[in-house]
């Protein structure tokens, strides 16, 4: 089976499903027992959904869970009007790097309804993909061994590589770049997320054309 998706993807589906199924917000110590974590770590992934343009979170005063409100739907495909796909800064092609800063800018693509964008840094995928392109992903699981994903290892490192997998419940996965300078790592299953699953690229001048921020065009 192939690892399961980041899990603050997993809590806006959640949140997301409360609303479609019940008209309000889940009891939010209840969703951290569902994912096996804190209430304080659960508030922490509130936060850092927040900060990525996913939702809103409002105090309600001392003792009130705080008020959750969603401002789009990345898992579902939606993204809010006027932006387009949402560009997160850079991931590493190469050594794993950091998490996911907010979006930088947003990309006006036809016909592209879903997903976010990635600036690549390095060169463990060339030749096919180059230091300074935009790679396009989908947010969800990979359906076979050997597709490119953005992947976490452990909580917060995000990387660009095949995943490829043997059997139906892995243990390890390895992460392989395509450039042959590069080692592939094997990695325990466990510690592996997927964000999202490569499906295509922008690069040079284009990006510009396309990319915009808070609804303008960049210069």
């Amino acid at each position: 089976m192939p690892p399961r998706p980041l899990k603050q993807f997993r809590i806006l589906d959640a949140l997301r499903e409360s609303w479609e199924r019940d008209g309000r917000q889940p009891d939010l110590s209840g969703l951290a027992r569902e994912f096996g974590i804190s209430y304080p770590t659960l508030r922490e992934h509130l936060a850092a959904l927040e900060a990525k343009g996913h939702l809103s979170v409002t105090s309600r005063g001392p003792g009130r869970s705080p008020e959750i409100r969603l401002l789009d739907d990345l898992l579902g495909g939606a993204i809010m009007p006027g932006h387009g796909v949402p560009v997160y800064g850079e991931i590493v092609a190469g050594l794993p790097l950091g998490s996911y800063p907010e979006p930088e800018g947003y990309l006006r693509i036809p016909g592209e309804a879903e997903g976010f964008a990635l600036r690549v840094r390095g060169d463990s995928m060339a030749e096919r993909i180059e230091d300074g392109d935009l790679v396009l992903l989908s947010p969800r699981l990979p359906q076979r061994s050997g597709e490119i994903c953005a992947l976490r290892v452990g909580d917060d490192e995000a990387t660009l590589k095949y995943l490829d997998w043997s059997g139906a419940q892995p243990s390890r996965y390895r992460l392989r770049p395509h450039n042959p300078d590069y080692p592939t790592l094997e990695i325990e299953a466990a510690e592996v997320h997927v964000d999202g699953v490569f499906h295509g690229l922008l690069r040079g001048a284009i990006i510009q054309e396309l990319m915009t921020e808070g609804g303008r065009r960049t210069l």
